[in-house]
């Protein structure tokens, strides 16, 4: 029986890829990529995992994100604008325009709620989470947030999903996880949780494709 699901937060709640968020703002500027975007993004979120367990406080998260940018938008072959829109972007943090939700996102969670369950984040990020969570609506649907950054450990430390468990006082046998990532599987399934992989852009045929789809593996 299923009493309780815990979320990732990229690229399962919101959309990660820069062609939802940044290339419509390059296109708004007359800017094009001269460089390989998927490259660009895959190093600069590599950077961000690597490093984002430091960014404990707002000061040093958003030099983490500044840097991230500024990584990428080099990397896509911009560096004659890399300084300034990674100064833009950060200054823009609490726009909701930067942080796009998944398609049904909302509907899951808001579903989800309204038959009872108890939710809860589980999510490598670093500690701009909660007030991110806040400024795209979906803070008022979590009873938890496990950030690593602010837990210390990172998934796919099982920690971090103990932590949410025993925040929402419920067994790992009868909590699912949701996550588009093989750290999402690995830290839910030692601890014993179910894990639903989640693929956003429908590339995976081993994943859902639609975040509703939740729905239909719970009683």
């Amino acid at each position: 029986m299923v009493r309780a699901l815990t979320f990732d937060v990229g690229n399962t709640l919101i959309l990660a890829s820069p062609r939802f968020w940044l290339l419509p703002l390059l296109e708004a500027r007359g800017l094009r990529p001269r460089g390989d975007v998927r490259k660009a993004a895959l190093e600069a979120f590599r950077f961000y995992e690597e490093n984002h367990l430091k960014a404990r406080d707002l000061e040093t998260a958003l030099g983490l994100w500044r840097e991230f940018h500024r990584r990428l938008l080099v990397g896509m072959g911009l560096e004659d604008h890399a300084e300034a829109l990674s100064r833009e972007l950060v200054a823009r943090w609490k726009d909701p325009a930067t942080w796009p939700l998944v398609p049904g996102a909302e509907a899951t969670l808001k579903a989800l709620k309204a038959k009872g369950y108890p939710l809860a984040v589980v999510s490598n990020w670093d500690a701009t989470l909660p007030e991110i969570l806040e400024v795209v609506g979906l803070r008022r649907y979590f009873d938890h947030l496990s950030v690593s950054a602010l837990s210390g450990y990172a998934k796919p430390d099982p920690r971090l999903f103990r932590e949410a468990l025993e925040a929402l006082r419920v067994p790992p046998e009868e909590a699912v996880h949701v996550g588009d990532a093989e750290a999402d599987l690995l830290g839910a399934e030692a601890v014993g949780m179910r894990a639903l992989l989640f693929d956003p852009l429908g590339e995976n045929p081993k994943a859902l494709s639609r975040l509703e789809r939740v729905l239909d593996y719970l009683p």
